[in-house]
């Protein structure tokens, strides 16, 4: 088998890239196939379409939580008599959590020698946090009245704790599903599975805003499971728990221990490949034992020593990559956490601590509901988006689309806060839409990129090749921590803001203002050919 496409280059010359990816990658399949009590030979052959949304089925269940937590937890917050200020400042909870302990997740996931692979036992966990948080959620007063507690204080206190499970939770399985999808891929099934994942994230996002566009009161369910919140929560839970099912069982991961004693079990990467095109068109005679040997050095292992030294020596293009994805998240977390109070408030004229029955009562559920109904077009358009964005890359190049998805937002923005009428800020919702498929791609395709060709730099035109080894996992996690620090920014700060002003309409013009910013860093991101 190995000597299959040497044969080759005797026939036909100089072999290309792709020629030799597939022998490496038939090599490897036909030696993982002898052993069929491990099933590992599914990592060196391509995925069906199916197969890709079976790795991507945890995401539908995560993007539908965060679409039931942006619809829902704010109006659960101000029900319970919290002013703007502190339910934000309740937001950023999650965020230090994030901040503190998803860089140490993702790092033990790096080196974890379990025999079930490195990111699935981390992911089970997760998922088991974030089911039970999502029960806790929407239920404070219930657990409240359960414990004997009734005070505002003790329901804030009980809502946060379901909060921190749900949230921290669903944002650190983010990043480690989109590892663990691409490190059972190959390279060239990686851009493909990323676009999947956009896409149905956005249908479970859009599954996630159209629960909460739905009265369950009215179609009798509210009543049996504890209220219209409850409802979308217990919908949300059945979605999410079939999500993190299907995607465990989909493929198994090659333990480390194993691709540390069997190098023809180990992915083919970028860097494999160009050392292996090299060694044959320059007709090296490195024998079998010789290449497996140089090939034994892996990543480095994870670990928090790890993570800060990816932190203090992070490449130019690694540190401009996280600003522009921290600014993109500070602009859409100031319209996620803000857009159904604003379109409740401002553009229904409701009033949440309104008399249950109330007219304002009843125009500000009317208001959630019709802002469910926008959010749910910002999935969808994600979704479909998401469909085109490769050839997009493919014909204008990743640098013209990574800034118009950014801006498109940001122009979205602006229309929304200076019409403020139902129709303007249902459609520019389509606009946000193509920037969350934008920040959930580009970015993490980029880092693909980097570690498949370990270059993080350029001089003078050319890419060099990194001398100081970073973990792919901490670097993804990196990616994902700027949600965080997104989260605890916004949160701590536009809750006074609103306050100050006196309503939500100013948030439309701050996500505007922080995405014409992240869009001019964006100009400046190292895409080294992409």
């Amino acid at each position: 088998m190995y000597g299959t496409y040497q044969q080759q280059q005797q026939h036909h010359g100089r072999l290309s890239e792709e020629e030799v990816l597939q022998g490496m990658l038939r090599q490897r399949h036909w030696y993982a196939k002898q052993d069929p009590h491990h099933g590992y030979h599914h990592s060196f052959r391509s995925k069906t379409g199916w197969e890709l949304v079976r790795l991507s089925l945890l995401i539908v269940g995560i993007e539908c939580t965060y679409a039931t937590e942006t619809a829902l937890v704010a109006p659960i917050l101000l029900s319970i008599g919290l002013p703007h200020t502190v339910m934000t400042m309740i937001w950023a909870t999650p965020s230090i959590a994030g901040l503190l302990f998803a860089p140490v997740i993702a790092s033990i996931s790096d080196r974890l020698r379990s025999r079930w692979g490195r990111r699935k036992p981390v992911l089970l966990v997760l998922g088991a946090s974030m089911l039970t948080g999502m029960l806790i959620l929407p239920h404070g007063r219930a657990v409240g009245r359960l414990l004997g507690i009734t005070g505002v204080e003790w329901l804030a206190l009980i809502t946060t704790v379901g909060l921190v499970m749900c949230d921290f939770s669903a944002e650190t399985s983010n990043g480690l599903c989109r590892t663990y999808a691409m490190e059972v891929c190959t390279i060239r099934d990686q851009t493909r599975v990323l676009s999947v994942m956009v896409l149905t994230g956005g249908v479970g996002a859009t599954m996630g805003a159209l629960f909460g566009a739905i009265d369950w009161n009215r179609l009798g369910v509210g009543s049996y499971l504890g209220g219209s919140s409850a409802s979308v929560f217990a919908a949300n839970w059945i979605v999410l728990f079939v999500g993190l099912v299907v995607t465990l069982s989909s493929f198994a991961e090659i333990p480390l221990p194993v691709q540390e004693t069997d190098p023809l079990l180990r992915p083919v990467t970028q860097k494999m490949l160009l050392d292996e095109v090299r060694r044959l068109n320059a007709k090296d005679p490195l024998s079998l034992s010789e290449l497996d040997s140089r090939e034994l050095q892996l990543e480095p292992a994870g670990g928090f020593r790890q993570f800060l030294w990816n932190l203090v020596h992070m490449p130019r293009s690694m540190k401009i990559l996280c600003l522009t994805q921290l600014l993109s998240h500070m602009s859409y977390l100031t319209y996620c956490l803000y857009y159904t109070d604003f379109v409740a408030s401002t553009v229904y004229e409701g009033d949440v601590r309104a008399a249950d029955g109330s007219p304002a009562s009843n125009r500000y559920a009317d208001g959630i509901r019709f802002a469910c109904l926008g959010m749910a077009l910002c999935s969808f358009t994600s979704s479909i988006y998401s469909t085109f964005i490769e050839r997009f890359i493919e014909r204008f190049g990743a640098r013209p689309v990574y800034v118009f998805g950014l801006l498109a937002h940001s122009c979205g923005m602006l229309a929304m806060g200076l019409f403020p009428q139902k129709v303007v800020v249902f459609l520019c919702c389509a606009l946000t839409g193509v920037m969350y498929a934008t920040i959930y791609s580009i970015p993490f395709l980029l880092i693909s990129h980097y570690h498949s060709k370990n270059c993080f730099s350029e001089v003078d035109g050319r890419y060099v090749e990194s001398i100081e080894k970073r973990g792919f996992g901490v670097d993804v996690s990196m990616m994902s921590s700027m949600l965080c620090l997104a989260q605890l920014v916004v949160s701590l700060s536009m809750g006074a803001v609103v306050d100050a002003v006196g309503s939500p309409l100013i948030i439309t013009f701050i996500s505007c203002g922080f995405m014409i910013f992240a869009s001019v860093a964006a100009s400046a991101v190292l895409y080294m050919g992409l």
